[in-house]
């Protein structure tokens, strides 16, 4: 019978408390988004309406905008940078 050396014994235990792989970043396949002036300034124009930044919701602000191929995605990223900024 053979004999369980304490050093294998403990990479054996340190083998099994690693951390489980962490998944690899995926890029969206839409191009990113540029905020023009224009766009930005019907941005801030659809946030006045809705009554400030605390009131305004990425779905509304989306909705008064209009804008084509303009996603709540956008909208809501864009929303929590001019938040940050106003801090």
């Amino acid at each position: 019978m053979k004999s369980v050396d304490s050093a294998e014994t403990s990479s054996c235990v340190n083998s099994s408390l690693k951390s489980p792989s962490v998944r690899p970043y995926v890029r969206s396949k839409m191009p990113r988004l540029r905020w023009t002036a224009d766009l930005h300034r019907s941005f801030v124009h659809a946030i006045e309406r809705l009554g400030g930044e605390e009131r305004a919701t990425p779905k509304m602000v989306l909705q008064i905008m209009g804008v084509k191929d303009l996603t709540i995605s956008h909208v809501k990223s864009h929303l929590q940078v001019s938040q940050n900024a106003s801090m």
